[in-house]
């Protein structure tokens, strides 16, 4: 904000598992969830105007991202509600 950004990218690259033996993912989603939340609540409440970002970058580097592509993204967004606060940063 202080930096005159038009945007903010949100890279999840250490988000997300290497095995499922040792992870809650019904957890994970929701901390991560909640997260988005509070950056997004955030973004308002210092008057952000730009936009969040999330880029999906599969397999970079975590075995497993929760952001693995735009349709897993978008799913999670859409069940947190950040659907119209969060847009992708999609890299082709």
């Amino acid at each position: 904000h202080q930096l005159g950004g038009e945007n903010y990218v949100l890279w999840g690259g250490r988000e997300g598992y290497e095995t499922l033996l040792n992870t809650d993912l019904r957890q994970e989603r929701e901390q991560i969830g909640r997260f988005m939340q509070l950056v997004v609540e955030h973004k308002h409440k210092i008057g952000f105007k730009g936009t969040l970002l999330i880029e999906p970058k599969p397999q970079e580097p975590t075995k497993h991202q929760y952001d693995y592509d735009a349709s897993t993204v978008y799913g999670f967004l859409k069940q947190f509600g950040l659907e119209k606060e969060i847009k992708l940063n999609i890299e082709a």
